[in-house]
């Protein structure tokens, strides 16, 4: 990767040091020509580099990202691994589209297209929660959208997840745990069941 993409993909300006990295710079902070050059990376033949603009695109609410974004995540085998964290060596791919998934939600809202935004992500989220039941990537964090504003289409997906990862506790210890906390408070009575055969108590 060259300097004028890695800057195009992960560059934070001096401006902007209240982002954490690319993906949280504002609107207002993002010049018309970076948009140009990475929306122009979405036709790299480099699966990593196409992945990272369809990602921060999708962060910054553009639609042409989510499209590619939705698509990559349709092939799985193709991005896996993309995006292994640096310190610990796990993949973080789909955790990092997932997270661009809320921020297209997020930065559509602040347009005054949330509902929009809302029907556009659910495809996407959902394929990321079944990808999730077989590997050990956290999905907690999209759960705010289903507790506080009520995104409830994502609960069907959301009990199986819990009935298939409670089948290895040992791999997904916590995100049984995440998973049954929500669904306490937005399914409960479903929770309740799951807890009451496995005869537990959380």
């Amino acid at each position: 990767m060259n300097k004028e993409v890695q800057a195009l993909l992960y560059s934070v300006p001096p401006e902007a040091d209240y982002a954490v990295d690319a993906t949280d710079i504002d609107a207002d902070d993002i010049p018309q020509s970076r948009i140009e050059g990475v929306l122009e990376l979405l036709a790299c033949d480099d699966e990593a580099i196409k992945f990272s603009a369809a990602r921060l695109l999708t962060s910054w609410g553009y639609r042409e990202g989510l499209v590619s974004l939705t698509e990559m995540l349709s092939s799985p085998q193709q991005v896996e691994g993309l995006e292994v964290h640096r310190l610990h060596g796990y993949d973080d791919t789909f955790k990092l589209a997932l997270s661009a998934l809320v921020g297209y939600f997020t930065r559509l809202s602040d347009r005054g297209a949330g509902e929009a935004a809302r029907a556009e992500i659910v495809e996407p989220i959902k394929t990321i929660i079944q990808l999730s039941n077989s590997r050990p990537f956290e999905i907690s964090g999209f759960f705010w959208l289903v507790e506080d504003k009520k995104f409830l289409e994502y609960v069907p997906a959301l009990r199986e997840h819990l009935c298939l990862i409670a089948q290895a506790p040992s791999v997904h210890r916590w995100k049984i745990y995440d998973v049954l906390n929500l669904l306490l408070k937005v399914d409960h009575e479903f929770a309740s069941d799951f807890l009451r055969k496995a005869n537990k108590t959380l």
